[in-house]
C-alpha cells in the first residue's frame, strides 16, 4: 500500500503536464476535385454525403488554415471563413482553374462542404454550412491564427 502513495505524485504530474501539452492545430483544407485522367497528378478518394458519392481529389490543398485570417459564426448559423491575401489569391486561381469540378472543404479529417465550382471566388471568403465547424474548432482555429501572428512579430528583424 504503501508503494502506491509513492508513486502518486509522480503520476498526478505526468498527468497533469500531458493534460498541459498544446493541442494540435485544427485542420482546415480545401481540395478540388482530380480531373478524370490527368496524367501524373496525386490524388485521394474522399466520400462525399450530398450527394453520396466518391470522388478523387487532389492530394495538395488548394488552401489551408496556414492562409486563414478569421472563421466567424453569422446570425443565420453560416460560418465565414476569410482567408489572408496569399490565401485569396490561391482561391481564386484554383476557383479559376477549377470551374466544373467539386471544391471539397474538409475539416479535422471530415467533409463538411462540396459544391460544384460555378463561379470564380475573388472575395477571398468561402461561406460553409451552419454546423460545418463546430464552435470549438472555431476557437481553437482563431487561437491558432493570433498565435502565428504573434510569432510572426516576433521572427521580425529588430532596427537600432
Amino acid at each position: 500500500m504503501k508503494l502506491g502513495f509513492k508513486y502518486l505524485p509522480l503520476l498526478a504530474g505526468l498527468l497533469i503536464w500531458i493534460g498541459a501539452a498544446d493541442k494540435p492545430p485544427a485542420l482546415i483544407r480545401v481540395h478540388l476535385q482530380a480531373p478524370e485522367g490527368a496524367k501524373g497528378q496525386v490524388s485521394v478518394p474522399v466520400t462525399l454525403f450530398s450527394p453520396s458519392e466518391t470522388i478523387a481529389i487532389q492530394s495538395v490543398p488548394e488552401v489551408s488554415e496556414k492562409e486563414i485570417r478569421k472563421v466567424s459564426k453569422r446570425v443565420d448559423g453560416t460560418i465565414l471563413v476569410e482567408f489572408n491575401d496569399f490565401g485569396r489569391t490561391k482561391l481564386e486561381v484554383g476557383t479559376s482553374t477549377g470551374r466544373g469540378l467539386i471544391l471539397v472543404v474538409i475539416v479535422n479529417g471530415r467533409v463538411v462542404y462540396a459544391p460544384r465550382i460555378d463561379t470564380v471566388i475573388t472575395s477571398g471568403c468561402l461561406l460553409l454550412p451552419a454546423g460545418a465547424i463546430t464552435p470549438e474548432e472555431t476557437i481553437q482555429i482563431n487561437g491558432d491564427v493570433e498565435k502565428s501572428k504573434e510569432q510572426k512579430l516576433k521572427d521580425l528583424p529588430r532596427s537600432g
